[in-house]
């Protein structure tokens, strides 16, 4: 397994955000990094403009991208983390998928300039998650800076949780996940790639991992409602899978600490919430419905869009589905 870390670079703040967390990576897990950049030369319809470029256009548009991927990685190299460079003419997703293909993981900036220097990152921030061949961390345009919407959603409390439901963090009832790393997991399954790899990147860390479900009761038809009975039954056994979750993890991460959540509110909501105080978002990309279903589906694609701390997507087969109880 290679241990190369892929940064798409643009010269756009953003990408300076996620190139600063792929360096901490990096420097945790004794990996090198891999700066990529892409670019195009803007094409004209001769039939309806009469324009010529000059005969060394494309090499001006070249040195240009070559000035920022060497100014990244002189950032790398004074950090002391092995790097290197690519650069091709391409699409900048086209070419980012297919480096992925040998790296560990690819790191993308929620955000980009656009330009000839590359296309806006927020294509490249969905494209990779949905095509990527590993796992992929978008890096929101503000982090490490944490700017909230004008109005943050309202989550209700969760409907089980191993916090002391009774405790009140400094008056507040918003759920907080702060110094953790939180792993949207199915609550009936008790192992997923994406709880390993919530947990790796937990125990890399020195983190508590936060496991949250969602149970979506809400979304049922309202010509049948569960009875009181039926709700608590369900939670009660979406927790003891959590916990079974849990006990799973102990031979390969002994030393660390378990945590979760379980909400009855709309998912997307609930994760762009935890992004609020959480340090890493872990979700899937693809799941079996309801929580993360289809490729990038409405789920994933409104935490991308919206989470304020980076998110990390592993890449899950609908072939391949988590244990269930």
């Amino acid at each position: 397994m290679s241990h190369t870390i892929i940064v798409g670079i643009d010269g756009s703040d953003n990408a300076e955000c996620a190139l600063q967390w792929a360096i901490t990576h990096a420097q945790k897990t004794s990996a090198e990094i891999r700066i990529v950049s892409a670019y195009t030369v803007p094409g004209v319809n001769m039939s309806q403009a009469d324009i010529v470029y000059p005969a060394d256009f494309d090499d001006a548009v070249k040195k240009t991208v070559e000035d920022i991927a060497e100014a990244a990685a002189a950032t790398v190299t004074k950090a002391g983390v092995p790097v290197s460079t690519t650069i091709v003419p391409g699409d900048a997703s086209g070419v980012m998928v297919e480096h992925s293909k040998n790296a560990a993981l690819a790191v993308v900036g929620a955000r980009g300039r656009g330009g000839f220097a590359g296309r806006l990152l927020g294509s490249v921030a969905l494209a990779m998650p949905a095509h990527s061949q590993c796992p992929t961390v978008v890096v929101p345009s503000t982090w490490p800076t944490r700017v909230m919407p004008t109005t943050p959603l309202p989550i209700d409390d969760p409907v089980r949780t191993t916090d002391d439901p009774s405790a009140e963090a400094d008056g507040r009832s918003r759920p907080d996940f702060s110094g953790e790393v939180v792993a949207a997991v199915d609550p009936f399954e008790t192992d997923t790639p994406v709880l390993r790899a919530a947990a790796a990147q937990a125990a890399i860390y020195g983190v508590p991992l936060r496991l949250v479900g969602v149970t979506a009761t809400h979304i049922l038809s309202p010509e049948w409602m569960p009875s009181e009975e039926h709700l608590i039954r369900m939670y009660d056994e979406a927790a003891k899978a959590f916990t079974a979750a849990a006990d799973s993890l102990k031979g390969d991460f002994p030393d660390l600490e378990v945590r979760f959540s379980i909400f009855d509110a709309p998912a997307t909501e609930v994760l762009v919430s935890a992004t609020y105080t959480a340090d890493l978002m872990v979700i899937g990309s693809r799941g079996r419905g309801g929580f993360v279903s289809t490729i990038l589906g409405s789920t994933s694609q409104g935490v991308l869009s919206h989470a304020v701390c980076p998110v990390r997507v592993v890449r899950v087969n609908r072939r391949q589905p988590g244990r269930r109880r």
